[in-house]
């Protein structure tokens, strides 16, 4: 595939480092996306049409990830700006429909977006052959409004489908959770979050448990647990695995190639936390990351044979507790930069149909962030995700959410990752802005019954953290606005 953009500038390596193809499904394809003169190219193995995605500036919003409609491949080079237009548009579309055939109600204002976004649309298109700068400009009014009539959509969703929940004043079961450091809160931070929340998760990995082999230390699990149970509420223990390599014990590696022997010390970690913490949690998180390579060399298979063991082990200590097992990047995003024949929902039917009692899996959505993370995107992608899961799978969900709040330096964070959400502006990002996305986005998760715990995924930038500028309290211990909304959802919306 070949594209032109009327702005070169917008064509930075930077971005088309993050571009990819996908099919309908937008699950991205092995491929390069590289700049050949004035045009950038897209080279993959296959030669099926698919749908480009690529970061795109939203006035005021930061980078969204775009993609167009399903395109064929050709040596006649497509205007990029109008096949990003008319992509956000159909889906934008296409989701109206499928909600109204729900019964959605239509406000004046999507209905207006949508009228006005089609017809910036239709001239662009029409105006590509003779006028191809106007066409571009045409077409960039077009995504503006279109990306305002989604976000405007999502909302209208939230409302209507959480009136029909909470028809006769109930509210909502789900769990609104936090993942606490390893240390208790205390003060106005420990009132503040245990006001806010009705679930918190402690991390109790095998890194942090076992820091030297045979070796085992609680005192980063013990405190926050007890300090959660003391404040009343529910505990999500885990993962007890974490497939990333900076979260394996660093003697690990010794054993690295070893599966017999890895897979009896992972097994091993596993039950010494069960057994210690059964009957004081309610939640097992057993394995997260179960997609991503590289970590001890395991393979694809290795790593779900271990997490189908470790779930086992799980059930046969505490059968009466759920477990969940997370998976990474749930878009899909790592199989754009190497070739990987399992999509994350893959990896998750796999473990579904062994029929080993996983209760849920947990979606780990770090938005705005990479390598490792999720791009911003339109919000209605995180609703088709959600369904495109639910229908998958019939099983329930947990999201693991996280969205940052500047775009500066964060040095005690992990720094092998970037935050991308604000593109070359990042001034657009701020905790305002990290506590509007909160309070807009998580309704209509809520709202969606496969949902059943929403977490965010860093308490504080204080000390050493994995995603910079994502905490719920900065660097310097002051609570940021997120809170605010937070606790205002939980009020709201949720027993």
């Amino acid at each position: 595939m070949r594209f032109v953009a009327d702005d070169p500038n917008l064509l930075s390596e930077e971005r088309l480092a993050r571009a990819y193809v996908s099919g309908m499904d937008e699950s991205p394809t092995f491929g390069r996306t590289l700049r050949s003169g004035d045009q950038v190219v897209v080279e993959r193995v296959e030669d099926s049409s698919g749908c480009f995605h690529i970061p795109w500036p939203i006035a005021g919003a930061g980078d969204w990830l775009l993609g167009t409609s399903s395109l064929v491949e050709r040596e006649r080079p497509y205007r990029l700006e109008v096949e990003l237009a008319r992509g956000l548009l159909f889906r934008v579309r296409d989701q109206l429909a499928g909600w109204e055939q729900l019964g959605l109600r239509l406000s004046d204002p999507v209905r207006d977006g949508v009228r006005e976004a089609t017809r910036l649309f239709s001239r662009a298109a029409t105006t590509q052959a003779t006028d191809p700068s106007a066409a571009s400009r045409l077409a960039n009014e077009a995504i503006a409004r279109a990306a305002d009539t989604a976000c405007l959509l999502a909302d209208l969703y939230a409302e209507q489908a959480l009136d029909i929940r909470m028809a006769g004043g109930k509210k909502l079961t789900t769990l609104l959770g936090v993942r606490l450091g390893p240390k208790a809160p205390r003060g106005p931070t420990a009132k503040r979050i245990a006001e806010t929340f009705n679930l918190a998760a402690v991390s109790c990995g095998w890194g942090l448990c076992e820091p030297i082999e045979g070796t085992r230390e609680w005192e980063p699990v013990d405190k926050p647990l007890d300090w959660a149970r003391s404040a009343g509420l529910r505990v999500c223990a885990g993962p007890l695995l974490e497939f990333d390599e900076r979260l394996m014990p660093d003697w690990s590696y010794l054993w690295e190639g070893d599966l017999e022997t890895l897979t009896s010390l992972m097994l091993g970690h596993v039950r010494a936390a069960v057994q210690r913490y059964r009957g004081r949690v309610q939640l097992w998180h057993v394995a997260s990351k179960i997609n991503r390579e590289r970590v001890l060399s395991l393979t694809d298979e290795q790593r779900l044979n271990v997490t189908a063991a470790a779930v086992r082990a799980v059930r046969q200590l505490d059968p009466n507790t759920p477990v969940v097992v997370g998976v990474d990047q749930p878009w899909g995003e790592y199989r754009a930069k190497r070739p990987a024949e399992l999509s994350p929902l893959d990896y998750a039917d796999a473990l579904e149909r062994a029929d080993l009692g996983v209760a849920g899996f947990d979606l780990q959505l770090d938005i705005g962030y990479r390598p490792d993370g999720s791009e911003l995107r339109n919000p209605l992608a995180l609703s088709r995700l959600v369904d495109l899961w639910n229908l998958r799978l019939e099983s329930p969900l947990m999201l693991s959410l996280a969205f940052p709040a500047s775009a500066e330096e964060d040095p005690q964070a992990d720094p092998r990752l970037s935050v991308v959400a604000a593109g070359d502006k990042p001034d657009l990002l701020t905790p305002e802005r990290q506590a509007e996305w909160a309070s807009r986005r998580l309704p209509m998760l809520l709202a969606k019954n496969a949902v059943q715990v929403a977490l965010w995924s860093e308490l504080t930038d204080h000390g050493a953290h994995r995603l910079p500028n994502a905490g719920l309290w900065d660097a310097r211990k002051q609570e940021r606005p997120i809170v605010g909304k937070l606790n205002e959802l939980r009020k709201r919306l949720l027993a």
